[in-house]
């Protein structure tokens, strides 16, 4: 390398007649230059003089052991991949597959094959792959493009969970719509069954509900229940929960939206605005831990989306987007929401063993009663037939037998007016177009 300065101006021209230069050079940086070029030292010189193409360089050297490893990945499992040039597609769905969605893929795939894990299991079994496979099987029905393309990048970047059933979790604020004993027993109720479910790993039905002298309600397992007011079974409880109460959480806004754990709060799909341009606008809002939902409502929800049902994931939002479904599945506490989401044996895969089945339902009944025309004009893939539903509905159906086996295992274990959320600071806005806040 040659090194040559004159005042401010540095170059650095080396052996191969590439020119590195800048006009901010001090002493210094000479000094450090200089010596680095004569320890021949190229990739120290790019650092300090053109930092932001050692990024771009190496952000080029992972894309291309990318595309290397998917062609790996693509000769050794090709009834679940093929390539068609640099785009990776998954088997029985003419989609292409979103970049950082194949990198997920392709770091499922590493983590697989530097586990040696394939003497064990193979590649499709794993929990990594099942999640980004699930997801992507959901994903692939949602007949937003964009929101196809987002997503996947918005909930790595926000750290929302995905689980194995390709679903994610997400956070919200509602209004209670009552402080009665019985919302005291719907939030204990709710919380106590996914920290049961996702934390203990245990299973809800091996647990009673009790209530001491005080009217405070704890759990204790079934075979050694010995004091306090049995309520009932937890999970018997859990599953009666949508019936608890004439009426459980609102919006923060209207106060028109019935909330229920586990039941389904959906819009039509064309009610919602799918544009990811406007940040505020048609929808259920749901967001990040990171989200600031502090002023829109008394009481924290977790609440899980299918991917299906994004609308829109908005540019330049922290941490929420806009979906046209999403089902609460437990009342949190003030702060819960990093709690939960930040330990080490939190599994949400184990929240959505009953959900992920009424979804799967929900799909068959949608494919079944529609037209291809209607399929085609709701622009769910742009295909002409079903062939594309039956392959990713075999896909997603597995993650349905293992939850029904993870179910007989935890038994034998234990033998032995308003429909639309958005910003208040939108209000004036959302009154003029018709559509209201949360």
């Amino acid at each position: 390398m040659k090194l040559l300065r004159i005042g401010s101006n540095l170059t650095v021209v080396t052996s191969t007649g590439d020119v590195l230069t800048t006009n901010a050079c001090t002493d210094e940086l000479f000094s450090a230059v200089y010596e680095l070029v004569q320890k021949d030292d190229l990739e120290g010189v790019k650092k300090l003089l053109v930092p932001e193409l050692v990024g771009e360089e190496k952000k080029f050297a992972e894309k291309k052991q990318m595309v290397e490893t998917i062609h790996t990945m693509v000769n050794a499992y090709p009834d679940l991949f093929e390539k068609k040039d640099t785009v990776l597609y998954r088997i029985g769905i003419p989609i292409s597959i979103p970049e950082d969605l194949a990198m997920a893929y392709v770091s499922a795939y590493n983590e697989y094959i530097n586990s040696m894990e394939d003497v064990v299991r193979p590649f499709e079994d794993t929990d990594e792959f099942k999640s980004i496979d699930n997801f992507w099987m959901w994903c692939a029905l949602n007949p937003n493009p964009q929101s196809r393309d987002d997503l996947f990048r918005f909930l790595r970047e926000h750290g929302m969970p995905i689980t194995k059933q390709g679903m994610f979790l997400a956070y919200r604020r509602v209004v209670s719509r009552s402080k009665s004993a019985d919302a005291k027993l719907l939030e204990f109720v709710s919380n106590t069954f996914v920290k049961v479910r996702s934390m203990w790993k245990g299973d809800p039905i091996m647990y009673y509900v009790c209530e001491d002298n005080n009217n405070n309600y704890f759990i204790t397992p079934i075979d050694s229940f010995t004091y306090g007011n049995r309520v009932g079974n937890l999970a018997e409880l859990y599953s009666e929960l949508a019936y608890l109460g004439s009426s459980q959480f609102t919006d923060n806004h209207t106060h028109t939206m019935d909330y229920r754990i586990g039941v389904e709060a959906r819009i039509a799909r064309h009610e919602g605005n799918q544009s990811n341009q406007v940040s505020c606008s048609r929808g259920l809002h749901v967001a990040s831990k990171a989200y600031d939902y502090s002023g829109f409502g008394d009481t924290p929800i977790m609440v899980v989306v299918n991917p299906m049902d994004v609308l829109a994931v908005p540019q330049g939002e922290n941490g929420k987007l806009r979906t046209c479904a999403f089902t609460p599945v437990a009342v949190l506490q003030d702060g819960e929401e990093s709690v939960l989401h930040e330990a080490k044996d939190f599994d949400s895969s184990e929240i959505l063993v009953d959900h992920v089945q009424q979804q799967l339902h929900n799909l068959r009944d949608m494919v079944g009663s529609a037209s291809i025309y209607e399929l085609n004009v709701n622009h769910i893939l742009g295909v002409a037939d079903r062939t594309i539903f039956s392959s990713i509905l075999s896909n997603i159906s597995g993650a349905e037998q293992i939850i029904n086996l993870r179910v007989q295992n935890l038994y034998e274990e234990e033998e032995d007016n308003c429909e639309y959320d958005c910003d208040d600071d939108c209000d004036d806005d959302c009154q003029q177009h018709g559509w209201y806040g949360c």
